[in-house]
């Protein structure tokens, strides 16, 4: 609609919208120099230019020029200010960017300057207000302005409304004018100040309260500290005060008495200490937001008899003490918000009086008892939030009477029984009267219960159903097809539950699925191929299931997965190598499946790949590593434990700089370790035992940490961490050889054993069974990596000490007499978990010859070997001060050998 007013007659002209302004059309209207005193556009979208307005045409004696509401582009042409009979001019809602132009302040005449809900960016100038004597009304709210409030702004004295929140001011109020009150104190006729969402900082001085007329003040999200002056309430008009999202603190325990008519108080995330006032209760307040503060005790008995609340809302504060039965006097309520506080006792069944309640939401405090079945008399409820409590028995079935319910979160409590299943009418209401209130829409949450049964077939009709979350309960069954019939369903949680039978085919239309998690529970059958036809699904967990079959080749279509979970299950046969098609795979699991074949074509094209955990352990993959695996720039997680891999470990993997874990143990990998895996500096954790790994160690980075390096069962490995020298690599049976024996980088020093004190134990026989004449000694059983030689103090510092060398020294000796590994799966079930704490637990309860090995156990080596075992548990002490020194082992050994 386009309206000119000329010699006080209107004439509209109506438009199309959009409609391009032609100059041939305007001139119709404006060929004669100031022929128009009103002009009023609505509902156009075109840009605004200079030649089409301005410099085409003589406006002069325009009085008011409305273009907002459209669709503008471009910059305020500076020829505005050529219409010096403007008193009103509002440019607002439109997509004007650039600055302000200075020459608007040339408009002296102007009552009304709205620019408000734009893109206008730079600062505001002096020279914008310095003739503005009559202007009542300032909007340049919700745009990016920036810089500081100009001094200037004081002589705005006509001011009644002023609204510049939603920019980027920042700064302290202009020190020129002095504080907030002086300057404001000069609009003695100002109703409303609108300072929201700027970087204001500094304190609300006190004599704010000279605005005698201010009924409504808004300085939100900003970054304003100290206590909220009383004098606030000095303008016995103000109605509404909004001063969320500050930093302002202290009490407020008289500070709203005086203010007899407010109505809507929002103190929201702020650093409010103490109770909640009584005399709050005596205001007409509506509307009471006092979430996000540190506000302690009872909520105040005299604040559920108030006859005008209608919104009451303390959440995340330290709230304490019972819901009193006065909760259901309060009958205007339609929204209670008191979620995260320290509530504690039963809900009262007085709740139901609410009838007009729209959102409660009690989530996240001790509640315990039943759910009263009188809630379901607040038929106007959309939002129920009883999430995080101790609240126990069944879930009313009168919960179905709530038509308008959008929301149902019980969550994280202790309910038990079936989900009812009588008919019901919640969540299929599409749209409700007012929806304004409703906190997530169709959400249905009972996860973390003790609910049992079987899944209602009837919730396929809950047609609202966004997010439907009832995992880890007692649930048994089968998943019902009818669910597959939620068309808005994007998020379905069924994990962990006792759900059996296969997992629906039909699942495959549900085509808004964002995430399915049916983990952990009982599920049969293959995969549905269907399921790689949903193309927003994001997460996937099938993990703990009985699932069999092939992973299907559809899954290669899920461009916008991130999470694919199908770990624990029986699944076989090779990876797809369509899985790397999947570009914004972050987690992959397969882990402890049937996966059989080699993974080479799986990383071929990898390099696209954001893949950060990969996890194919415990399966029967075979063949090479891929060198490709180093490609994968993003991977932290790296799990190839319990395979059968052979081959080198590629040095490629050196390139895996956010590596922080890497498994390959169990596999039967040969060759050197790669010095630049080593070298990785956040990798702190690295497994490679139980291969055929063979050289020296890398002497750098986390290969020289036994807190973090696995390598055991490498026979071939030496180096320093494992204590061996490289160029002494057995030692036989008639000598025991340490030389540059290292612990944890620790020097112990040269030992020799000679022939004639090993022959102490071989006279009877006593000898490693573990080892042929002829054999190498198996260095890895020296691997301190394993820790059975490392004495206990060690674990609290790493200092070498003489008597830590005789520690060592002794478990070589159990070792001997034992024929046991010092270290290993028989000593699982034993304190410490090695072959110390064994013989130790065994020789308290006076059962030495249990410890024997009997492959050399003989009449003749019995008491040799039992002596040899008493010197080992003297070595073997937890005290270092109670073990014998190594002349006297040496002494006690040459001695056994000389009976």
């Amino acid at each position: 609609m386009l309206w000119f007013c000329s010699h006080g007659v209107q004439v509209p002209l109506l438009l199309s919208s959009p409609v391009f302004l032609p100059s041939q059309l305007l001139s119709r209207f404006f060929d004669k120099p100031g022929n128009a005193t009103f002009a009023f556009l609505q509902n156009l979208t075109r840009k605004l230019t200079r030649s089409l307005f301005m410099e085409r045409f003589n406006l002069s004696l325009l009085t008011l020029l409305s273009l907002a509401g459209n669709l503008f582009v471009g910059e305020i042409p500076p020829e505005i200010g050529n219409l010096t009979q403007l008193r009103i001019l509002d440019l607002s809602s439109n997509s004007l960017t650039g600055k302000i132009p200075t020459q608007i302040g040339n408009l002296t005449k102007l009552e009304v300057l709205n620019l408000g809900n734009n893109f206008l960016s730079g600062s505001l100038s002096e020279t914008h207000f310095t003739k503005f004597q009559s202007l009542t009304t300032l909007d340049v709210s919700n745009n990016s302005l920036s810089g500081n409030i100009p001094p200037g702004i004081k002589n705005l004295i006509s001011l009644t409304d002023l609204y510049i929140g939603i920019n980027r001011f920042s700064g302290l109020l202009p020190p020129e004018i002095g504080p907030l009150p002086s300057w404001i104190g000069k609009w003695n006729q100002i109703e409303s100040v609108l300072l929201s969402s700027n970087r204001l900082s500094g304190k609300i001085p006190p004599e704010v309260g000279n605005c005698s007329m201010l009924n409504h003040i808004s300085l939100g999200n900003n970054m304003l500290v100290g206590q909220i002056p009383r004098e606030l309430c000095n303008a016995d008009s103000i109605m509404e005060v909004d001063l969320d999202s500050n930093f302002l603190s202290g009490t407020i325990q008289d500070t709203f008495l005086m203010c007899r008519n407010l109505t809507q108080l929002v103190l929201v995330d702020n650093q409010i200490v103490g109770s909640i006032p009584d005399y709050l209760a005596e205001l007409p307040l509506m509307v009471l937001d006092l979430d996000s503060n540190n506000f302690t005790g009872f909520i105040p008995l005299s604040l559920w008899n108030s006859t005008t609340l209608m919104e009451f809302s303390a959440a995340n504060n330290l709230l304490e003490g019972p819901l009193p039965k006065e909760i259901g006097n309060v009958v205007t309520l339609e929204r209670l918000v008191l979620s995260n506080n320290q509530l504690r006792g039963t809900i009262p069944k007085e709740i139901g009086n609410l009838t007009s309640l729209s959102v409660l939401s009690l989530n996240l405090n001790f509640l315990q008892g039943i759910i009263p079945s009188e809630l379901g008399l607040c038929t106007s409820l959309t939002t129920l939030d009883l999430g995080h409590n101790r609240l126990g028995g069944m879930i009313p079935e009168e919960f179905g009477d709530l038509a308008q319910l959008q929301c149902l979160v019980l969550a994280h409590n202790e309910l038990s029984g079936p989900i009812p299943f009588k008919p019901s009418s919640y969540f299929r209401q599409v749209s409700i009267p007012d929806s304004s209130f409703v906190q997530h829409h169709g959400v249905f949450d009972l996860s973390y219960n003790k609910l049992s049964g079987t899944i209602p077939e009837e919730l396929g009709n809950c047609v609202v159903v966004v997010d439907l979350v009832i995992s880890n309960n007692r649930l048994s069954g089968e998943i019902p097809v009818s669910l597959s019939r939620l068309k808005n369903l994007t998020t379905l949680d069924l994990s962990g539950n006792l759900l059996r039978g296969k997992i629906p085919a039909e699942f495959g239309n549900s085509l808004r699925l964002q995430g399915l998690y049916l983990g952990n529970n009982e599920l049969t059958g293959s995969i549905p191929p269907g399921l790689g036809g949903l193309n927003s699904l994001v997460k996937l967990n099938l993990t703990s299931n009985k699932l069999t079959g092939s992973i299907p080749v559809s899954f290669g279509n899920l461009n916008e997965l991130t999470h694919l979970d199908l770990s624990s299950n029986g699944l076989e046969g090779e990876l797809p190598s369509s899985l790397s098609s999947i570009v914004n795979l972050v987690g992959l699991y397969v882990q402890e499946n049937r996966f059989s074949g080699q993974i080479d074509e799986l990383f071929l094209s990898s390099l696209a790949w954001r893949i950060e955990t990969l996890n194919l352990s415990m399966n029967s993959f075979a063949g090479e590593l891929p060198r490709s695996l180093g490609n994968l720039s993003y991977l932290t997680y790296l799990d190839l434990h319990g395979n059968m891999f052979e081959g080198e470990i590629p040095s490629e993997l050196g390139n895996l700089m956010q590596l922080e874990y890497f498994d390959v143990s169990g596999n039967r990998l040969s060759g050197l370790i790669p010095d630049r895996i080593c070298a990785l500096t956040n990798l702190f954790y690295l497994n490679l035992a139980e291969n055929r790994l063979e050289g020296s160690i890398p002497s750098r980075g986390i290969c020289q940490n036994l807190s973090k390096i696995y390598i055991a069962g490498n026979k071939d490995l030496c180096g320093s961490i494992m204590g061996l020298n490289c160029q002494i690599r057995s030692f036989g049976r008639k000598t025991f050889l340490f030389s540059s024996w290292v612990l944890g980088g620790i020097v112990v020093g040269s030992v020799l054993l000679t022939v004639v004190v090993a022959l102490a134990l071989i006279k009877w026989g006593i000898r490693s069974s573990r080892q042929n004449d002829d054999e190498d000694v198996d260095e890895s059983k020296l691997n301190s990596g394993t820790f059975g030689y490392i004495p206990p103090e060690y674990g609290q510092s790493w200092r070498s000490t003489t008597r830590g060398d005789v520690y060592s020294f002794g478990v070589i000796l159990l070792e001997l007499v034992t024929g046991k590994e010092p270290t290993g799966p028989d000593f699982k079930d034993i304190e410490g978990g090695n072959l110390v704490g064994w013989v130790s637990q065994k020789y308290n309860k006076g059962q030495s010859v249990d410890i024997l090995d009997p492959n050399v156990l003989s009449a003749d080596s019995k008491q040799a070997m039992l002596k040899v075992v008493k010197i080992a548990i003297a070595c073997l002490s937890d005290n270092p001060a109670n073990r014998p020194t190594m002349l006297k082992v040496l002494k006690s050994l040459k001695e056994i050998k000389n009976e």
